[in-house]
């Protein structure tokens, strides 16, 4: 697939203006119009129209958008980013108290989550849980855990064990310099193989859904 110059400039874009970009496009789609400057300020939880305004002007630049005579944001065209995966970026607020509630801060960067979540790409994939066995590493039923099969295993690192062919989730342990399978639940036992213990990956993150 051949990449225009416009595609390849919105693929050179920091997270943080294809963060703009895409919430600039998907506010036009919603209301038919374009954001203010004053709009973006307050999506994006700053106090000042000039860091979004030095933002936009950045866009103009690099020809991802476009003013009008007056200086207002054009729609923006979105066919030239049909085939451009684009990362989810969200702005990271906090820190925030889970006992007594504290003043809010204004967010002080941007979070890509895949690359937060994800070192490497090629050799990552998720699980999904079943079962409680994981419960006091606040592992539960349901969560999707994200497995690196390339990192090198541990002992102590949560890992994917496949134990005398039987795959199951447990944390690494050692004890006299033989490795065996632990659970972060006092109802369930240690696991120790009777032939082969073998780490098919490393635990690097997990994910739940509430709602």
């Amino acid at each position: 697939m051949m990449v225009d110059d416009r595609t390849r400039i919105h693929m050179s874009l920091t997270p943080h203006q294809r963060t703009v970009l895409n919430y600039i496009t998907e506010f036009q789609n919603k209301r038919g119009y374009s954001p203010s400057l004053a709009d973006l300020a307050v999506a994006f939880g700053v106090r000042s129209k000039n860091s979004v305004a030095k933002v936009v002007n950045t866009l103009v630049h690099e020809k991802q958008i476009e003013k009008d005579p007056k200086g207002r944001i054009k729609i923006v065209s979105m066919a030239h980013l049909d085939d451009v995966p684009v990362p989810l970026t969200l702005p990271l607020f906090g820190p925030i108290a889970a006992g007594f509630p504290t003043t809010a801060e204004e967010y002080s960067e941007q979070i890509t989550l895949d690359h937060y979540l994800v070192k490497n790409r090629t050799s990552t994939f998720l699980l999904r849980v079943k079962g409680e066995s994981m419960i006091n590493a606040g592992i539960r039923e349901g969560d999707l855990v994200i497995v690196d099969r390339g990192r090198e295993p541990r002992s102590e690192d949560i890992v994917v064990g496949v134990l005398d062919g039987e795959f199951t989730l447990k944390r690494l342990k050692k004890d006299k310099g033989k490795h065996y399978l632990k659970a972060e639940n006092d109802d369930f036992p240690d696991l120790h193989a009777l032939d082969e213990l073998k780490v098919a990956g490393v635990v690097v993150g997990s994910v739940r859904k509430y709602h």
